[in-house]
């Protein structure tokens, strides 16, 4: 094929792809500006608070620029205003970890779906994802600790509180919840979950949780009820119900036990205390549980490491070391005795102190000084260390 042959069959295709390529190049900018124009237009409409025109906007503009952080935050805007919470968390979980503005709308996206649409572990998951990009991020850690210890999931809020003091992002509550881990009790908490299980009725961690805090509400205090099923405050009838569906649920079993105990029932406590599920061997309750029964029994050596192993879980449980003091001194160790019935006493005391709060973030620092000490002697090394560090000038 000659030369000049060869030009004459090249030429028309590369004058089709200049033109292939001049189209694309237009009709890129020609989108461009279109999409600029539909975003200007939105932000328009926002800021006159044009809700109905602003949404059919915010709408194109996602559909042109789905990786555009600031047309997502638009949507969210316009239906957070047009009363959607289910949008507006949509929209702002469609932000990307790369983007600067990250973490304040995953905080949003959180606290909307926690206290709008009522859906606590949703709102865990956002929190989560938060610190898997920000692991010293404060108000994620918060967050968890406040829904952990409102649900009764103790050992996700000891791990949680943990993993705050080794990020140095913990909040001041997040002792008094350490030290009340196997002891929790809220006020507001029976209305809190009542208010969460609206949105989720069927879910067992929140149904235990609030028959549990239900059993322990003072029934003169005039709280809302929630739905018409609703389990009225010192009414342990929720317990009962949902220990025919859930009876290898550990909290219910504890309630039961503590019940037991409170009514000095020990056969109904050695109930209680039968085919345990597995996981009770890794709460320190159970185990001074099983002390308490061993004391009765007079099988006191046995107590004595029952309580041991109680300690070794949760070494600032200060009704472990009050119960271990009394064995301790049947068994003839004075100086054991002494020592625990001290920490006993003292735990006891600190822990009244928190919950005489009128919020749990309120603790000052002469109480942080006698919880630092208090964990200490207690053995509890990393949350004196943790303290410690907090109080430090």
């Amino acid at each position: 094929m000659s030369d000049r042959r060869t030009i004459r069959w090249i030429l028309p295709i590369v004058a089709s792809l200049l033109v292939v390529v001049l189209g694309v190049g237009i009709y890129t900018w020609w989108s461009d500006s279109r999409t600029k124009a539909i975003a200007s237009a939105c932000r328009m409409a926002i800021r006159e608070e044009d809700w109905d025109k602003a949404l059919p906007l915010a709408e194109q503009w996602v559909r042109r620029a789905p990786e555009d952080a600031t047309a997502w935050l638009s949507m969210a805007d316009v239906a957070k205003a047009k009363g959607d919470l289910a949008a507006t968390a949509e929209c702002l979980g469609r932000i990307s970890p790369q983007d600067s503005r990250y973490l304040k709308s995953q905080m949003l996206r959180g606290d909307l779906i926690l206290d709008g649409l009522g859906r606590p572990h949703d709102a865990v998951k956002v929190w989560r994802e938060m610190l898997a990009v920000a692991p010293d991020a404060p108000v994620p850690h918060q967050r968890l600790l406040y829904v952990y210890s409102m649900t009764l999931q103790r050992k996700k809020l000891v791990a949680q509180i943990r993993e705050a003091i080794q990020q140095k992002a913990e909040p001041p509550e997040a002792y008094g919840y350490f030290l009340a881990a196997p002891n929790l009790l809220f006020s507001d908490a029976y209305v809190r979950l009542g208010q969460w299980l609206t949105a989720t009725p069927d879910d067992e961690t929140l149904r235990v949780a609030q028959a549990i805090f239900a059993a322990r509400t003072n029934p003169s205090r005039g709280i809302k009820m929630f739905g018409a099923d609703a389990i009225k405050p010192g009414d342990d009838s929720g317990v009962r119900k949902c220990l025919k569906e859930y009876p290898k649920n550990l909290e219910l079993r504890a309630f039961l036990i503590e019940q037991a105990l409170a009514e000095n029932n020990m056969t109904a406590m050695s109930d209680a205390l039968k085919d345990l599920p597995e996981e009770a061997e890794a709460d320190c309750r159970f185990w001074r549980y099983i002390g308490v029964k061993l004391d009765f029994q007079r099988r006191y050596s046995e107590a004595a490491e029952a309580f041991r192993s109680s300690l070794k879980i949760h070494p600032m449980d200060w009704k472990s070391h009050h119960a271990l003091g009394a064995v301790e001194r049947v068994l003839g160790n004075a100086e054991a005795a002494a020592r625990h019935a001290d920490l006993g006493s003292r735990g006891k005391q600190l822990e009244r102190e928190i919950h005489e709060l009128p919020n749990a973030a309120q603790v000052g620092p002469e109480l942080l000084q006698s919880l630092m000490k208090y964990a200490d002697d207690c053995g509890e090394k990393e949350i004196a260390a943790g303290l410690a560090y907090r109080i430090s000038p």
